[in-house]
């Protein structure tokens, strides 16, 4: 099934209440709700939790080790979490799944992954239902498998608008930069419903949409601005706290916990402590998943005033305004939002159960260079997923699969370097490309590509697994890392050692070194691996952000370079983000693999698994026992905080419940947002088992 509706129609509720009544009943099930990034799975799963009792299994991570002990289970993972779940679980098979946000499946790499993990559960069971939700596609059919018979298709479309939405453009009067004109548009008219005058002349546009916001907001609550990137969210931010002026500080104990949290989990120069004084606040993808949660929270619940948000937003958050500014909106760094992203986006102006009218104000729309397209009517879009696109182009897919480079290729867009993977997968483990899941290609191309196919794995001398294991990297790429190692003749001594090794920043320095010749990633120039590097082992060695960024701070000053705070902690954010949690990872692994297979071609004996290097860059912890605590819901933060009172290295999850059920709190010196959330954990411990009886 295949269902597209305004993004306040309430899509993803529907689909949740059912899988509630699923779970709830007395049969297994085991169900997975995909979501497009870390943020949404953190409030999907919160969710499940909070209305579910302990009988049910909520996962989030494919590591957890209570994932076999349920028998009524749900799995709210983004598509890269669930790829390591199906390389991890060969038998994993759930009756269900439901993909929220399904339009991502068009978006590069990504697209193609989601692409690939579907395809692989319809391999291991093709009687797995597929349900996707996806923002006003004028074809969500296409996400349905061409391949299965109309019975079990069918993909619906809902035009309502649960909630008055208005659209006001904003626009400097003739001669008169401090007065501005509001004009709703109505059946695709402007009438011009009043004027506004700011409280100075902006000084420049960075800083028209702020002092629009702060003027039209008028200190109340619910109003969402949107910035292009997090420096701009930055500056945004500071024009409405200075804008707002003193007299409208907040006392409040909840925004007094989101300072003192932003300060423990960031660091204390962090401009949001600062702002969320008055009640401001900004939101972007780089920040620290649990710090942008108590944002959200505290701006639903009106404790906050304004969030100044990037377009981050757009990947799901459901998170309602009444307000809601922009000019000029880009998706990412380059490209101007589509309007299909911009009404996706617009949905947050007031939504059903929480704000029943919204106004979004768009600002500059005489200026043709901030709107090439001004919005008037919703219209739908369509919707290509990045795999059809990608393999459309034949010629180029067979010619990218001979070439086999000589170096790591950064010139080829990696949606082919994806696709060449996960065809190879797929050739491998079944010797064709019969039933590609939602790729509809004639059977000529097909036998193209899988002969093309068999005339590089003939060359290969890859074990099967890892070209499967490591999606996106191309096996060619994978062969010369292992030509390189074997070359080396010593692949024990290139084996990745424990982060907290004595010798760990030299050791993992020499390992991107081979990463950036051979496989690719984003560790260039050389003369940054080795600061790379540092940044990796601090993170697994669950070093806190804050003492991160002091020691980047600290290295600028003895290489006599200024420090900029706020720049310096934005870099920070985004080189966990980037690389710590999301390039590492996946590279590292690849190339953990493939030391491990040329140590047993030579004959050496070096132990795979005592680095679990995805497990421990995704979540910034060193031990088994941190994992357990975050499986059952603590923070990074908090389960660092209380790993010198916890000494044992492996506890499992329902030991570390029980930790927390039973320590007392009062007796530890933990900082005093680690000691809140370990409460409130035990709270939520208790109302799942009240809900069990």
């Amino acid at each position: 099934m295949s269902v597209s509706a305004p993004t306040s129609a309430g899509k993803s509720y529907i689909i949740r209440e059912w899988m509630f009544s699923e779970l709830r009943g007395s049969t297994p099930v085991r169900l997975v709700y995909i979501a497009p990034t870390r943020a949404l799975v953190e409030e999907v799963s919160q969710v499940f939790r909070s209305k579910l009792d302990d009988s049910v299994g909520v996962h989030t991570l494919p590591w957890d080790p209570e994932i076999t002990g349920f028998e009524r289970q749900v799995f709210v993972l983004t598509q890269e979490c669930l790829h390591l779940l199906h390389q991890r679980l060969s038998q994993f098979a759930p009756s269900v799944i439901f993909v929220d946000e399904a339009q991502k499946i068009a978006d590069g790499t990504c697209g193609i992954l989601l692409t690939q993990v579907l395809d692989e559960a319809l391999r291991r069971d093709p009687t797995v239902r597929l349900v996707f939700a996806s923002p006003l596609s004028a074809n969500p059919g296409v996400l349905l498998d061409p391949a299965s018979s109309q019975e079990r298709k069918a993909a619906l479309v809902g035009e309502t608008v649960t909630v008055n939405q208005n659209l006001v453009f904003v626009n400097q009067v003739r001669r008169k930069p401090r007065r501005y004109a509001l004009s709703l548009v109505y059946e695709g008219e402007e009438r011009e419903v009043g004027q506004i005058e700011l409280p100075l002349a902006p000084d420049g546009v960075g800083q028209k949409v702020p002092l629009i916001a702060a003027t039209i907001g008028d200190g109340s609550t619910g109003n969402l601005v949107f910035a292009n990137g997090p420096a701009e969210a930055e500056k945004f931010a500071r024009t409405i706290f200075d804008a707002l002026g003193e007299d409208l500080a907040i006392e409040s104990d909840a925004v007094q916990e989101l300072v003192d949290f932003s300060k423990g989990v960031v660091h204390e120069r962090f401009q949001l402590s600062e702002f969320a004084r008055r009640g401001v606040t900004f939101h972007y993808g780089d920040m620290p998943l649990v710090l942008k949660a108590k944002v959200e929270e505290l701006f639903k619940r009106g404790e906050l005033r304004y969030l100044v948000c990037t377009s981050a937003l757009l990947e799901g958050v459901n998170l309602p305004c009444r307000n809601l500014f922009l000019r000029a909106p880009h998706k990412g760094n380059r490209m101007h939002m589509p309007m299909p992203d911009f009404w996706n986006l617009a949905g947050r102006a007031g939504r059903w159960g929480a704000e029943f009218q919204g106004n979004i104000f768009c600002v500059d729309t005489s200026d043709t260079k901030a709107w090439p397209e001004k919005p008037g009517r919703r219209e739908r879009s369509l919707i290509v997923p990045a795999a059809t696109t990608t393999l459309s182009n034949v010629a180029s897919v067979i010619e990218y699969i001979d070439r086999g480079a000589h170096k790591a290729d950064r010139e080829t867009p990696p949606e082919l370097e994806s696709a060449f993977n996960w065809l190879a997968g797929r050739f491998i483990f079944d010797g064709n490309l019969l039933g590609l899941h939602g790729v509809a290609l004639r059977a000529e191309e097909t036998d193209r590509i899988a002969e093309a196919l068999g005339r590089v794995m003939r060359t290969l001398r890859l074990r099967p697994d890892l070209v499967k294991k490591h999606a996106g990297i191309s096996p060619t790429s994978m062969q010369r890392l292992l030509d390189a190692v074997l070359a080396n003749g010593h692949p024990e001594e290139l084996a990745l050692v424990p982060p907290t090794s004595d010798d760990a920043f030299d050791e993992y320095k020499i390992a991107l070194d081979y990463v950036a010749e051979y496989l690719g990633g984003s560790f260039e120039p050389e003369s940054r691996r080795l600061s790379l590097a540092r940044l990796i082992v601090h993170w697994m060695r669950g070093v806190p952000l804050s003492v991160i960024i002091d020691n980047r701070a600290r290295w600028r000053r003895d290489q006599g370079q200024e420090v900029s705070y706020p720049r310096l902690i934005r870099k920070v954010m985004a080189d966990v983000e980037d690389i710590a949690r999301f390039e590492a990872p996946r590279y590292l692994s690849c190339y953990a693999d493939v030391v491990a297979q040329a140590a047993g071609e030579l004959g050496r004996q070096i132990d795979a698994d005592a680095v679990d290097i995805e497990m421990m860059l995704e979540l910034g912890v060193p031990r088994p026992t941190d994992l357990s605590f975050i499986s059952v819901g603590l923070s990074r933060a908090t389960t660092r905080a209380i790993a010198e009172f916890v000494l044992e290295p492996s506890l499992s999850p329902a030991q570390c419940t029980a930790w927390i059920e039973n320590v007392d709190v009062e007796q530890l010196e933990l900082p005093a947002f680690a000691a809140r959330e370990i409460m409130a954990q035990r709270q939520l411990f208790s109302e799942r088992r009240w809900r069990a009886g």
